[in-house]
């Protein structure tokens, strides 16, 4: 793969939560199942031996046409899967506790990403009307340019919102834009303006040279982007508009 490097250095990174630990190193039981909401990406459902479901989506099962159509290549969209679970434990709360935990790990002979499966359901949009989760999922959608967040790719049980599905993001200036709920609605509520702790996380991200991680787990170009991209909001100071890549 081209991204061989990327993906050794998200390997060495995973396992220092007990999430993580669960995911990686907990038997895979029976046989995959259905998905509810199934994807343009190839996506197993499976059990894990202490009962936790989870997703797992191969780097070969990516859909190559959708991939190139969004920028894309047709073996990012896993890797951004579980970077964007990285960025998220490097930032901290309140971003660690709304992004879906992902690793990479083979399931059949096949590498790819692995999340666990989100509690709540899909396409409510109560939480991009509550600052509480709309704030601060905004402020991480503009950050990894998220392409595709519409409302069946976050999760909602009443209290706790959960963002899924990161194969779409970190993308490159100029790449195509879907949806980006949270972001819209944040600039639709008068709300772009950061908040101190965003001011914190962008200004911690910029002043590693590593970028917390995210300069070894990206491909360079995309990892620029993410750089280029907190330094505009600083400047700024307000998270960037739908599509502003």
């Amino acid at each position: 793969m081209k991204i061989d490097a990327q993906i050794a250095a998200v390997r060495a990174s995973q396992g220092a939560r007990a999430i993580e630990q669960q995911v990686l190193d907990e038997a895979f039981v029976g046989l995959p199942a259905p998905t509810t909401s199934p994807g343009v990406n190839a996506t197993k459902q499976l059990e894990l031996a202490g009962g936790a479901i989870v997703f797992h989506k191969p780097f070969s099962g990516v859909h190559v046409a959708n991939a190139i159509a969004y920028g894309q290549t047709d073996e990012t969209p896993p890797l951004h899967e579980a970077v964007s679970w990285r960025l998220a434990v490097a930032l901290g709360p309140p971003w660690d506790e709304i992004v879906v935990p992902c690793v990479l790990r083979e399931y059949a002979g096949e590498d790819g990403s692995l999340s666990l499966r989100a509690i709540g359901w899909p396409r409510d949009t109560a939480p991009t009307l509550n600052p509480t989760c709309c704030l601060p999922a905004a402020f991480f959608d503009s950050l990894i340019a998220q392409q595709d967040r519409h409302d069946g790719n976050w999760r909602w049980d009443g209290n706790q919102l959960t963002l899924i599905d990161h194969g779409y993001t970190f993308a490159l200036p100029r790449a195509i834009l879907n949806y980006s709920d949270f972001v819209a609605a944040r600039h639709g509520h008068g709300a772009a303006n950061l908040l101190t702790e965003e001011r914190d996380a962008l200004t911690r991200l910029l002043s590693d040279s590593d970028l917390l991680g995210m300069a070894r787990f990206l491909l360079p170009d995309r990892a620029q982007a993410l750089a280029d991209r907190a330094q505009l909001m600083l400047q700024r100071g307000e998270v960037l508009r739908p599509g502003e890549f």
